[in-house]
C-alpha cells in the first residue's frame, strides 16, 4: 500500500461517510416530516371527532330549545283558557244572581197571597 491509495482510501471512506450521514439526516428530516403529518392527521381526526360532538350537543339543545317553546306555547294557550273559563263562569253568576233577583220578586208577591190564604 503506497501513501497516495491509503490517502485515497481514507478519503474514499470520508466521503462515504459524509454520504451516509447526510442521507441519514435525510432520512430523519423525512420521518420528521412524516411525523408531524401523522401528528397534524391525527390533531385533525380528534377535530373532526369533537366537530361532531358538538354538532349533537347542538341538536340536543335545538331540541331543547323547540321543547321549551312548544311547551311555552301550550302554556299560554291553556292560560287563555283559563281566562275564557273564568268570564263565562262570571257571567254564570251575573245570570244566577239576575235569577235569583227574579225569584225573591216573585216570592215577595207570592208570600203575602199565599199568607192571605190561611
Amino acid at each position: 500500500m503506497d501513501e497516495s491509495g491509503g490517502a485515497g482510501d481514507l478519503g474514499d471512506l470520508l466521503e462515504a461517510r459524509r454520504r451516509i450521514v447526510a442521507a441519514f439526516e435525510g432520512i430523519a428530516g423525512g420521518a420528521e416530516s412524516l411525523a408531524a403529518k401523522a401528528a397534524s392527521a391525527a390533531e385533525i381526526e380528534r377535530l373532526r371527532v369533537e366537530l361532531d360532538d358538538e354538532r349533537v350537543v347542538n341538536a340536543q339543545l335545538e331540541e331543547r330549545v323547540r321543547a321549551l317553546r312548544e311547551r311555552e306555547s301550550d302554556r299560554a294557550a291553556l292560560e287563555a283558557e283559563v281566562i275564557r273559563l273564568r268570564a263565562e263562569v262570571e257571567a254564570l253568576k251575573a245570570a244566577r244572581d239576575a235569577e235569583r233577583g227574579e225569584i225573591d220578586a216573585v216570592l215577595s208577591e207570592l208570600i203575602p197571597i199565599v199568607e192571605e190564604a190561611r
